[in-house]
């Protein structure tokens, strides 16, 4: 191989305004000019040469390693071979034309050596379509007018004259600042070993051109390039392949052998845009620039294919479909894609990387954006030209920088946008894909087209990512959005006002996945969107996110808009962690029925946002259900999960499977709570849907809530609580709002209403848990006030449950509520309670309550251990209050132990005009303690009644009661019955502990008890300030009071005992004397029978002998020591044992009773 410098050429001149013809059958014609003088050329024809007769040029003069020739023509005929003689020591052959003629190569022109050959001639160049290169060096050919040398000195055409008689030993080069004069056209085969050149004002070129090094196909002005059915366009550089010209036009796509091949760099440099509609393979970079160096322009009516080892990078493309494959990265500002493209184009279906995804590429029959960079797939097909075969494909040696795709726009008209780094990659370059706006993939009559984006790295989004069907003719959604899927091995991010959409008759699918993450950066609302929605009869499209970590901030929606009739598309996020932080994640209908929402995700967390499904629908259609599956969900400051309808269309329902926890804490700054809800509005005609969460542990705290409400002509939604482990409701918040007269209490807890305007139902609150906690304001709501009845509570907690806490005004106490409110005429719920253990302290409540003209719901408590009320203003009410028309509500309790303690109450009083509820108890003891009151009074009604089924006893102290008192204001009334059986009543008589069924102007009650003994209190005909048990009316008749004993079975537990003890000659110890402090009494037959079922005779009786008079004390001797022993008394007093139990017991004096010593010898 022969190593030569580079070489410039000086071109100087004017310009030539004529095109150039190809001309057959011309003489050959090479004439030397004179102007070399005694070195001038020489031609000799007709010279044999191995492969045959040539004709030879010889002579012309040389310096240093140059070799020049002058001549006035220089032509080489049809089949005709014209070689330059190459001396020894010669690398460059330099020949001029100083006449006026074109030169016409239509045969061979070659080099009887490896010297480089230049031809310059200002007045053109052609190559015919015979025309051949026989050159193993390089190959230069200029219409410029002359060379600059390295002295300063020109080898011109103008001014011809002997080059100077000094060494040269430098290569010339392009002096670039001359222009060329005329134009250079070629339709033959042009192959050189080394370097090809062409420079010309113009360039017109139809044949094929290779060079094993580096090929240039330079104009000042235009250059033109052509390929034809029968005869491909080929240019091959085994390197660096420059095209240059102020405009560069090229279509070269009627043989499919046709293209630009380059070993390493492929550039295209015009001033204006270039037309490129070819196909360009290069082993190193593709680069299109303006000549300030700036990136260029492509302009094609048709499909160009580009292939590149290395980079690809152009300012812009505006055309038919492109295919870009790039070993390295994809640089381009501009993409508009105008058309599809039959004459050349891809088709292929390309799997992506998820092993999933496939996508069919076919230019022909869309408009098709085909970028793939970082592939190994850019290998060009064979090139092989018209009469003979190029050199094989240079070997792959490009230098890519990264597998990076970076475009600022791309609008294709609803076609195909696919960019990836993904396809037969090479997975040593790293590489993201950053679009910063996609537009209009919209069409006018065949709708969106598709985007699909498929990355090793990242994926930066455009600002817009558009696949609607818009039809431009009525700027109506009236054809199919196309689909939009972007995958990344990285991060997918969308900066802040990134929307991806895709809008037409049917919504378009839109997936992102991520091996990494997805983030949407925070935009203000509305700015930053994912949001596929369908318009007709077509379905809405799917919305699917997924990624290890996702990260929402704005809104994730699949809609039907108004007019819409098909089926809603699904909502799909799985992530091992979702975040969303003011987003708004949601399924949405004004039409059909909406697609279903579906999460599943490790652990979620919302953050004041929303996660559901709406309908919005005059049309019927309900919205979609609501599913969530992860370990952990914590919603906070108004995150909210929810189903609602305001349209014609049921709610629908809500799943979260949690297996380890759930939190939600906090409201918004407009009141928002965290949680869950189920809402049917004003407007709807349609039931809300079902709330059902399991999980291992729930936690409402601070506002936190789970809600179903109706407003509308619809059932509220049925709530389905179930957590393993532990539910903890805790503390509620005043919201300061400005558009509110007054702040708002919201508390943490669990509540379903029927509101004012509604025509529905209040719905079931059913909770499974092992233990159960309300706290500081927090509580349990089943309420209505209109129409429908309020819901029902039911709560099964395996362990314990425990309300606790009044905050006070104006928040409501910790509780569990079934209420039927003011202006409500339904009626109140059920409250039920199955636990062992209740605890209910320190002002909270369990509430049945009527202020309406329903009744109040009932209450029942299924503990099988112990119910534990205290404190002040705590207790089980189901109650009707002032101004309201219903009856009061039933308690009823089923524990072993009742202790009710510090002011606690159980109540089923009446304060209007319904008549009040009743209270059964059936537990084995019951303890009222300390102002404690089981009450059943009205305020002008009958009093409810109150039943006490107790085996064991009940206890009351400290001023505690137990009431059915009717018209306790003075007011009409008759009390209501009490009815207690027990084993014991016991009491302190001096504690004000009473059981009254009194009456001020009605009836007294009726008070039967049935009971082995009372203590400490008895019947009263009026209340004393000593305990009491009353039936007695102010100004009516008094009630009756009723204490019953049931005869006691003596012999029950009795035994006979043998009529002879066991053998006292193995109990008496004979050798033992009677001495002093011992005695001995014999009392003959005295005692009880032996048959304890026999009469007891009065003679039988033993009389007690023990003299309790005190005992003088005597100085014993010393080996006696003095022992205590407890006597048997008979009881003055009770205490309760660590099990509840009563104890009967008395003063115990203590004795001191001298002990002989077992020792018998006297002291």
């Amino acid at each position: 191989m022969v190593h030569y410098k580079p070489i410039e050429i000086l071109v100087s001149g004017g310009a030539i305004a004529c095109t150039l013809g190809l001309t057959t059958g011309v003489l050959a014609q090479i004439i030397p000019d004179n102007s070399l003088e005694s070195e001038r050329s020489i031609v000799t024809p007709n010279v044999q040469k191995q492969d045959g007769l040539i004709d030879r040029i010889d002579g012309g003069a040389i310096r240093g390693s140059n070799l020049f020739h002058s001549f006035q023509d220089f032509n080489v005929g049809n089949l005709q071979r014209v070689y330059f003689a190459n001396p020894a020591g010669i690398e460059n052959i330099l020949g001029r034309v100083t006449g006026n003629q074109a030169s016409k190569i239509f045969g061979t022109l070659g080099v009887l050596g490896s010297a480089n050959l230049y031809l310059i001639n200002p007045n053109g160049i052609i190559f015919g379509q015979n025309a051949r290169l026989d050159i193993s060096g390089s190959f230069f050919a200029s219409t410029s007018n002359s060379l600059l040398l390295e002295n300063g000195e020109k080898f011109s055409t103008q001014n011809p004259k002997a080059p100077p008689l000094l060494t040269i030993n430098q290569r010339p080069g392009l002096d670039s600042w001359l222009p060329p004069q005329s134009a250079i056209a070629n339709s033959g085969n042009l192959s050189v070993g080394q370097d090809l050149t062409l420079v010309g004002q113009n360039l017109d070129l139809q044949g094929q051109l290779q060079a094993d090094s580096n090929l240039t196909l330079q104009a000042s002005d235009t250059v033109k390039i052509r390929d034809s059915f029968n005869n491909p366009f080929i240019a091959s550089a085994g390197k660096q392949l420059l095209v240059q010209g102020n405009k560069i036009d090229i279509f070269a796509l009627n043989h499919p052998a046709s293209g630009f091949f380059a070993g390493e760099n492929m550039l295209l440099r015009s001033a204006n845009s270039i037309g490129g509609n070819a196909q360009f393979f290069s082993n190193g970079n593709f680069r299109l620039e303006q000549m300030n160096g700036n990136g260029g322009d492509l302009a094609n009516t048709d499909d160009p294919i580009i292939r590149a080892s290395g980079d690809v990078s152009f300012n812009s493309y505006t055309g038919a479909s492109i295919h870009i494959f790039a070993g390295g990265s994809v640089t381009i500002d501009s993409l508009t894609i105008t058309s599809p493209d039959t004459t050349n184009f891809i088709n292929e279906t390309v799997t992506l990387a998820d092993g999933v995804t496939q996508v069919p590429i076919n230019g022909s029959v869309k408009p098709t954006v085909d970028i793939r960079a970082g592939t190994n797939a850019f290998n060009p097909p064979g090139i092989t030209g018209n009469s003979f075969v190029f050199s094989s494909t240079p070997n792959i040696n490009g230098n890519p920088s990264s597998a990076n795709i970076t475009i600022n726009q791309i609008i294709n008209q609803g076609g195909l946008v696919f960019l990836t780094n993904q396809y037969q990659p090479n997975l040593v370059l790293s590489g993201d894909i950053s679009v910063k706006s996609l537009l209009g993939t919209f069409a006018g009559t065949s709708g969106g087209g598709d985007i699909v984006i498929d990355s090793r790295g990242k994926i930066i989004t455009p600002k817009f990512v558009d696949a609607s069907g818009v039809d431009f003719s009525t700027f109506s959604f009236s054809n199919p959005g196309g689909n939009i899927t972007l995958l990344a091995k990285d991060d997918i991010f969308m900066p802040s006002g990134s929307q991806i959409f895709s809008y037409g008759s049917a919504g378009g699918n839109i997936t992102l996945k991520s091996q990494s993450a997805i983030i949407q950066e925070p935009a203000p609302p509305g700015d930053s969107y994912i949001e596929s929605a369908a318009y007709g009869s077509g379905q809405g499209g799917d919305v699917t996110l997924n990624a290890p970590s996702i990260s929402l901030s704005n809104y994730v929606q699949s809609n039907l808009r108004t007019g819409a009739t098909g089926p809603g598309g699904k909502l799909i996020i799985t992530a091992n962690s979702l975040q969303a932080n003011q987003a708004e994640l949601s399924n949405i209908t004004r039409g059909g029925n909406a697609g279903n929402v579906i999460v599943n995700a490790d652990a979620i967390s919302l953050n004041n946002s929303r996660l559901g499904s709406q309908t919005l629908s005059a049309d019927g259609g309900k919205a979609g259900d609501v599913e969530i599956n992860t370990k952990t969900f914590v919603a906070t400051n108004g995150g909210q999960v929810f189903s609602q309808t305001e349209g014609v269309g049921n709610a629908g329902n809500i799943t979260v499977n949690a297996a380890d926890a759930i939190a939600l804490t906090g409201t918004s700054d407009i009141g928002a709570f965290s949680g869950f809800s189920s809402i049917v509005f004003p407007t709807a005609e349609g039931n809300g849907g079902i709330i059902k969460i399991k999980t291992g542990s729930l936690s409402l705290q601070q506002g936190g809530q789970i809600r179903a409400t109706t407003v509308g002509r619809g059932n509220a939604g049925r709530i389905e609580v179930e957590a393993a482990k532990s539910i903890v409701m805790d503390g509620a918040i005043l919201l300061a709002n400005p558009n509110l007269p007054q702040s708002v209490a919201i508390p943490s807890g669990i509540i379903s209403e029927v509101l004012p305007g509604s025509q529905g139902q209040g719905n079931v609150i059913n909770i499974n848990t092992s233990q159960l906690s309300v706290s500081n304001g927090a509580g349990i709501s089943a309420s209505t006030i209109a129409p429908g009845d309020a819901g029902s509570i039911f709560i099964n907690a395996s362990e314990s449950v425990a309300f606790d806490g009044n905050p006070g005004q104006p928040f409501k106490p910790s509780g569990a509520f079934v209420s039927t409110l003011e202006g409500a005429i339904g009626k109140g719920g059920t409250l039920q309670i199955t636990t062992p253990f209740l605890s209910i302290t320190n002002g909270a409540e369990l509430e049945a309550l009527t202020e309406g003209g329903g009744d109040a719901g009932n209450i029942v408590i299924k503990a099988k251990d112990r119910v534990f009320l205290s404190g002040t203003n705590t207790g089980l009410f189901s109650n009707t209050n002032p101004g309201s028309t219903g009856n009061g509500g039933n308690i009823f309790i089923d524990p072993e132990l009742v202790e009710i303690g510090d002011g606690a109450t159980i109540s089923v009083n009446s304060q209007g005009g319904g008549i009040g509820g009743n209270i059964e108890i059936q537990a084995n003891k019951l303890i009222l303690d300390n102002q404690a009151l089981i009450s059943a009074e009205t305020a002008s009604s009958n009093g409810g009644n109150i039943a006490l089924n107790l085996p064991d006893f009940l206890l009351l102290r400290r001023g505690s009661r137990i009431s059915t008192t009717a018209g306790n204001s003075g007011a009409g009334g008759d009390g209501g019955n009490i009815k207690i059986d027990t084993n014991f009543i016991v009491a302190v008589p001096t504690e004000n502990s009473d059981i009254t069924a009194n009456a001020f102007f009605g009836r007294g009650g009726n008070v039967d008890i049935t009971a082995t003994g009372l203590f400490g209190i008895g019947f009263q005909q009026q209340l004393t300030s000593g305990s009491d048990i009353t039936a007695s009316s102010q100004f009516g008749v008094s009630g009756t009071v009723s204490i019953n004993n049931p005869e006691v079975n003596r012999s029950a537990g009795l035994v006979t005992l043998p009529e002879k003890p066991n053998d006292p000659r193995n109990r008496v110890i004979a050798s033992c004397a009677a001495t002093e402090g011992n005695s001995f009494t014999i009392t003959g037959r005295g005692g009880l029978p032996v048959d304890p079922t026999a009469t007891i005779r009065s003679q039988t009786l033993l009389s007690d002998m023990r003299d309790f008079t005190t005992t003088e004390s005597r100085n014993l001797a010393s080996n006696f020591s003095p022992q205590t022993r407890q006597l048997i008394v008979a009881a003055t007093g009770w205490i309760i044992n660590a099990k509840g139990e009563v104890e009967l017991v008395a003063s115990l004096p203590q004795e001191s009773s001298p002990q002989k010593s077992f020792n018998c010898s006297h002291s």
